[in-house]
């Protein structure tokens, strides 16, 4: 589940919050905040929360006695900014909900050529028709455009706004490659992992769905974004290689693990969500016009599509 949080206070709150997963946004907007009342600035700032907004706040020494009079919970107050301190807090202030909807879905592997891209591209032609989708390609081999039939700008064009990207940033670089289908990211090279997660916070801020053709597990890109994304679907093949590719990878629980080109129902132990059939001539006839596929393979993605689209309500 994605966390919104406003945060009040300096360059090492911003981290914790950032190695935590959580999304920085406006205070409007946000589930909860986070607030170092050792800091003068942030305790202006923190003044003007809506009062029904929850919050963990970071004291001093000197300031837990006053806390404890003024009847703050223990469970709301921690005494520094490190992670492993503040994400029980959060996790115990949140106020009881019911599970969020997905809005945000990074497609990985544990080995390259698994057919991430094109997946991608598929669910995005079917996801767009009912939500506006944005696309991230943090690989940017030009695949994912490729399959969209849409020609994008480097990431070479973000790097500069890495640390104040926007929305609106994003936006203007956008590709629209159908109705309600965005596209960002593209060749010669992938996006850093301060881009890239600067980029999915504002693409979420753009778009209902967010999915990522994301690099590989192994990858710090793909595991920085893993706290921070609802779904991860891990694509594998069942040959020798991938399986012990996948054995060594580091695969979230949360992970729905998907067959490629297979009838297995589990892989490495774990039961395979979805097996997407082998289809070599339903690919090979769309490469000479890029489409969303139909037969059998076709049929695969409409049915996880539709589950992503129940999941999004």
């Amino acid at each position: 589940m994605t966390i919104r949080v406003a945060l009040c206070g300096g360059a090492e709150l911003a981290s914790a919050a950032e190695v935590l997963g959580l999304i920085a946004v406006e205070a409007a907007r946000a589930d909860i905040a986070l607030v170092d009342l050792r800091d003068a600035v942030a305790l202006s700032r923190a003044a003007t929360l809506a009062p029904e907004l929850p919050r963990v706040v970071i004291l001093g020494d000197e300031q837990i006695a006053l806390a404890s009079a003024l009847g703050v919970p223990n469970r709301s107050v921690a005494r520094s900014c490190e992670p492993a301190v503040l994400g029980p807090l959060i996790a115990s202030t949140l106020p009881p909900a019911r599970r969020g909807s997905t809005r945000s879905i990074l497609v990985t592997s544990a080995r390259g050529g698994a057919g991430r891209s094109l997946l991608v591209a598929n669910l995005a032609r079917r996801l767009a028709l009912l939500r506006s989708t944005m696309c991230l390609d943090l690989s940017a081999d030009g695949t994912l455009g490729w399959w969209l039939g849409a020609a994008t700008g480097s990431w070479s064009d973000l790097e500069a706004l890495t640390d104040e990207l926007t929305a609106e940033h994003l936006g203007v670089v956008a590709t629209e490659a159908a109705p309600g289908l965005r596209l960002v990211g593209g060749p010669p090279y992938g996006p850093t992992v301060r881009l890239a997660q600067s980029a999915f916070r504002a693409a979420l801020e753009l778009s209902e769905l967010v999915l990522v053709d994301g690099p590989t597990l192994a990858d710090e890109r793909a595991r920085r974004l893993v706290p921070s994304v609802d779904r991860v679907i891990v694509l594998s093949y069942d040959d020798p290689i991938s399986i012990a590719a996948l054995a060594s990878a580091d695969v979230p629980e949360k992970a729905w693990l998907i067959a490629s080109q297979s009838t297995a129902t589990s892989l490495i132990g774990r039961d395979v969500f979805r097996a997407l059939p082998r289809a070599e001539g339903t690919i090979s006839a769309a490469t000479s016009r890029p489409a969303a596929l139909g037969g059998p393979l076709g049929k695969a993605y409409d049915e996880l599509a539709e589950i992503i689209a129940i999941d999004a309500t």
